[in-house]
């Protein structure tokens, strides 16, 4: 039976990338070591931060709330996690469940953002009126909630729970295409612009989803485990991760080298020339109207920006 390279206990991972094997313990300490590296190297959280974590109930949530818990107090930041109930029939239900078994667990704030009681419209019949394909609609719809929520609850930054394989995927994607503005984007920090966006940071940008899943299921945390059933298997999203899972096999590392790389080099990627506010909410916008306040104009005949805005601007002078 493998051992762990650091205690000689049964070991219940081998790291072929970092040449080693764990126990149970000593490879939960060694993701929470990676993740704090990240923290500190690319500058993520500082003292006295106030951070939102965006969780979706899955496994890479359960480690990002997780790890930055147990941050939380030798850093010094605060932490609130936020969860978007996109209205996805079964799955929305049981990932907003595991959600809050997670914050419960943790004993972490968490505030709900339901798409369907809000904007009147869950995320499917909002793709079905708009004639646009749902995982198009769900991601306008996530990055303002999440944007307006970092704004109006004076979040420092807002943390999501990409990976390295997230982010290799989404890299090699819009570089096929050659969407390098987008590329640029995919950087462990994306920095603020002031009264528009709130500053984004992925706190799991070297770790592996594989990492990510052992660390959750070794800490029983609790997470949904299903996929979106609008995530389609031959997709070409799906087909990029398969290849570079191939690549990994033969090259192990290739994944964290290819993302520490896009980290260093990122901002050689063309930027958006001007940052502009929406005319209806005041948040980034590329034109006068934001994404979010279109399609809920179309959708609704007005848009739904200023309310979410003061939906989240109540919370915060309540709290």
């Amino acid at each position: 039976m493998a051992k762990c390279s650091i205690c000689g206990k049964p070991a219940v991972v081998d790291l072929r990338y970092a040449r080693r094997r764990f126990c149970a313990e000593h490879f939960i300490e060694f993701v929470e070591r990676k993740i704090e590296r990240s923290i500190k190297e690319y500058k993520m959280i500082g003292k006295r931060d106030r951070v939102i974590a965006a969780i979706s109930g899955g496994k890479d949530s359960a480690t990002l709330a997780g790890v930055l818990d147990r941050l939380r107090d030798r850093i010094g930041f605060e932490l609130i996690l936020l969860h978007i109930d996109l209205g996805i029939s079964e799955y929305s239900r049981k990932s907003r469940e595991a959600s809050v078994r997670l914050a419960h667990r943790l004993g972490l704030e968490l505030v709900i953002f339901d798409v369907k009681e809000m904007l009147g419209y869950s995320i499917p019949e909002m793709a079905l009126r708009l004639r646009r394909r749902a995982c198009s609609v769900c991601g306008i719809v996530k990055r303002y909630v999440m944007n307006a929520a970092g704004i109006e609850l004076g979040a420092d930054s807002v943390a999501t729970g990409h990976n390295a394989d997230d982010i290799g995927s989404y890299a090699l994607k819009e570089f096929l295409f050659q969407n390098l503005e987008n590329i640029g984007k995919l950087v462990p920090v994306s920095e603020s612009i002031d009264n528009l966006a709130v500053r984004k940071i992925k706190p799991l940008y070297t770790v592996y989803e594989k990492e990510s899943f052992l660390y959750s299921l070794l800490r029983e945390l609790p997470y949904y485990h299903e996929e979106c059933p609008h995530a389609r298997l031959d997709s070409l999203d799906f087909t990029i991760k398969e290849f570079l899972n191939k690549l990994e096999e033969k090259f192990p590392s290739i994944k964290i080298q290819y993302v520490k790389m896009l980290a260093r080099k990122g901002s050689n990627y063309p930027k958006i020339v001007e940052a502009r506010s929406c005319r209806h909410c005041g948040l980034l916008s590329l034109g006068g109207e934001c994404s979010f306040c279109r399609i809920t104009r179309r959708l609704r005949k007005s848009p739904a920006g200023p309310m979410v805005r003061r939906y989240f601007s109540t919370l915060r002078n309540h709290s």
